[in-house]
């Protein structure tokens, strides 16, 4: 009897163990993400810095090519052969370039328009400085019929406010960039847009010596200067001003900047963001990894930006299908390898997609297709379910103690800085509603009801099922802690009460209650994968 007290209780440390051992892992494993995205976002600036290349450049094939998908002023248009077709109604017509964060126009100071048109016409830039900023508009570019490639110096342009009601200085920064072009009553054709470098750019010369500095001291002859920041967030603020104030205005080369790696993820984004806002041009180098920031960049540079095949789009979801329907028609016999195949294909796809960054906010077919095989093939395992819906009084009381616990987290870490984010409408909750229960379906009666097959043992597939949720929130360090929580519980009550509704609810409840709770220096966004770092 005493023996199996201590074994049940040696048991239990070290299930704990492994969940304290597992939290910590995630949030490495997401500081590695983040340090990832960071090195391979900067070694690609870096050799573009190097070879006087553009960060900036639109092509138009599709609407996720412009602002809100569609031109502004005319619903008579198309997308066909990577070009942008639309005829005006006697008005201008704007095109909204998409940016994913301020640019620096003294280092890109030129804009070239590739277009077409039967018809002359003009056409000018259009800037705000910041959002809330008034809008700012050039001096018109004439052009005549036929094909066009014009380069506009921003920078030499004349500039007026909104409607021409007083000049302005040329922008020095945008936030928002479109082309308006005057009405032509014919058919116009954009085909690219491109933000270059000044025409006397001098390259940045990425293989000479690295001299990480304070921003006050001076840079050695021959040295590539890299600024630190101070780690003590109090000093950030004035680190970033002094690297501002020691800069040459006019400098069209990029300034570098090491950012440091101490402290969790979403406060690094934030001094990232803080950075950006005042010098949208710095390069952000992660201080472990700047000198394999470095190498990866010559990398590039020597083999002229060619990088490694990515795997074909179309092949992957093709595969995919092929071994759900191989799974569905010809399963193998022994039960535990049958629901071993049958879990680990519910859930690579979607964790391939997350974790391998696939997920940019850009929405494309072949993402549809293979979550939609996905879904399909996950929901064709319940044919013969041993779930339910609804559940007994103890579901209900379980489920219910996890919105509670969700609550309590919420405003214990709560901040008293005013942040609390607007409840959402009924439709969102709806929404959110549905999607939870495919979570809790997936994560519940597909996954943690295989693994228990699997490994004959409950805690084991309680643990497996949470770390798999968890990962499909990567690299999201808080929502990959959240998750792996609510997981572990949701899947314990699973396994006990086997019923999905009242775990729907309670997932429902918990996100939102943390969504409005908790601080943005603990949960910046609900976003997963590349989207994340956006």
């Amino acid at each position: 009897m005493q023996r199996g007290v201590w074994r049940a209780g040696l048991l239990t440390f070290a299930f704990g163990a492994l969940i304290v051992t597992t939290a910590w892992a995630l949030e490495e494993f997401a500081a590695h993400q983040f340090s990832a995205h960071l090195r391979d976002r900067a070694a690609a600036a870096l050799a573009l810095a190097a070879t006087g290349g553009t960060a900036y450049h639109w092509r138009f094939t599709e609407p996720d090519d412009l602002v809100a998908g569609y031109p502004f002023g005319t619903d008579d248009f198309s997308f066909s052969g990577g070009t942008l077709h639309w005829r005006d109604a006697g008005k201008p017509v704007d095109i909204g370039l998409p940016l994913s964060r301020a640019i620096d126009l003294r280092t890109y100071p030129r804009l070239r328009v590739e277009f077409e048109t039967v018809a002359a016409g003009d056409f000018r830039a259009v800037t705000r400085e910041t959002l809330t900023d008034e809008e700012h508009a050039s001096a018109p570019v004439a052009f005549a019929s036929g094909a066009s490639s014009t380069i506009l110096d921003l920078g030499k342009l004349a500039w007026w406010t909104a409607a021409g009601a007083r000049t302005a200085p040329a922008p020095s920064r945008a936030e928002m960039l479109r082309l308006r072009f005057s009405p032509t009553g014919q058919e116009m054709r954009l085909h690219s847009a491109a933000l270059l470098r000044p025409v006397d750019y001098k390259p940045l010369d990425i293989v000479a010596p690295v001299q990480i500095m304070e921003p006050s001291a001076t840079r050695a002859p021959g040295h590539v200067a890299v600024f630190k920041l101070p780690f003590n967030p109090d000093a950030q603020k004035a680190g970033i001003e002094s690297i501002v104030q020691g800069l040459d205005a006019s400098a069209a080369t990029p300034p570098l900047i090491l950012l440091p790696q101490r402290g969790r993820v979403e406060q690094q984004i934030a001094l990232r963001n803080a950075v950006y806002s005042r010098l949208p041009a710095a390069i952000l180098i992660p201080e472990s990894d700047y000198a394999e920031t470095f190498a990866r960049a010559q990398t590039l540079v020597a083999r002229n930006f060619k990088q490694a095949r990515a795997p074909a789009q179309w092949a992957v979801v093709v595969g995919f299908g092929l071994l759900y329907l191989l799974m569905r028609l010809r399963p193998p016999a022994n039960p535990r390898r049958r629901a071993l195949a049958e879990v680990l294909l519910a859930l690579i796809a979607p964790a391939w997609l997350v974790i391998g960054g696939y997920l940019d906010g850009a929405a494309q077919s072949w993402h549809y297709a293979l979550i939609g095989l996905t879904i399909a093939y996950a929901l064709s395992l319940s044919l013969r379910h041993r779930w339910k819906w609804n559940g007994s009084a103890g579901a209900w009381l379980w489920a219910g103690a996890v919105v509670i616990a969700a609550l309590l987290i919420g405003w214990l870490l709560h901040s008293n800085d005013g942040h609390l984010v607007t409840a959402p409408g009924w439709r969102q909750v709806l929404r959110y509603l549905g999607w939870a229960l495919l979570q809790q379906y997936l994560i519940c009666a597909v996954s943690a009801e295989r693994w228990r097959v699997v490994t004959d043992n409950s805690m084991i597939a309680v643990y497996l099922s949470a770390l798999g949720f968890a990962l499909m929130h990567t690299p999201n360090a808080a929502l990959m802690l959240a998750t792996f929580a609510g997981g572990l519980a949701w899947c314990a009550i699973y396994l006990r009460y086997r019923a999905l509704l009242p775990l729907a609810l309670s997932h429902t409840a918990s996100a939102l209650a943390l969504a409005m709770l908790l601080p943005a220096d603990i949960l910046r966004s609900a976003e997963v994968s590349v989207r994340f770092f956006q």
